[in-house]
């Protein structure tokens, strides 16, 4: 049996687990090739505007991206989430009260045909019902392109040390919600 390695998954995998590789995510993963920039801006905006609809409390807008293959792994749980677990989690898109204020950083793009990562940190300054907080979190977000739209296939998302570190454990991935 021959396996295929691709090296781009590989260091991605290793970056995110924060494996040193001797270069910054940023030197590594924000080189989009020039085909791919339409691809890239259109899966950004669509990363951004997760973020802005989830800021009103409304998580409608991220199902309706997720392919029904979606599996998730929110910082807070405990197992990854099926794309039927996630919408009973979510409640039909509601899943909190509006006031969350998180920003965004983009850290890199990965594409491998209709396949792309997006490498990013979220940074929630208030969760929502506006209790102040400092959290921050590690996300890859996988989409694969159907159709000609980009559709969400799975997720990842994990405290970064600071927080694992508030909550007495460094190697588990919870968040306190």
């Amino acid at each position: 049996m021959v396996f295929k390695i691709n090296v781009r998954v590989i260091v991605s995998v290793l970056v995110f687990l924060g494996i040193p590789l001797g270069l910054s995510a940023e030197e590594e993963n924000n080189e989009i090739p020039l085909a791919r920039e339409a691809d890239a801006e259109k899966i950004w905006a669509q990363e951004l505007h997760i973020y802005e609809m989830r800021s009103g409390g409304d998580m409608g807008y991220y199902l309706s991206l997720a392919s029904p293959g979606y599996m998730a792994w929110p910082a807070p749980a405990e197992a990854p989430l099926n794309f039927k677990k996630l919408s009973e989690r979510i409640g039909g898109g509601q899943l909190m009260e509006a006031g969350e204020l998180i920003t965004v950083s983009k850290k890199g793009l990965s594409f491998d045909g209709d396949t792309a990562l997006a490498f990013f940190e979220t940074h929630r300054t208030q969760r929502a019902g506006g209790k102040a907080v400092d959290e921050r979190f590690e996300n890859i977000h996988v989409w694969v392109k159907r159709d000609e739209e980009w559709r969400l296939i799975a997720n990842m998302s994990r405290a970064v040390a600071e927080n694992r570190e508030r909550l007495g454990n460094t190697t588990i991935n919870h968040d306190t919600d």
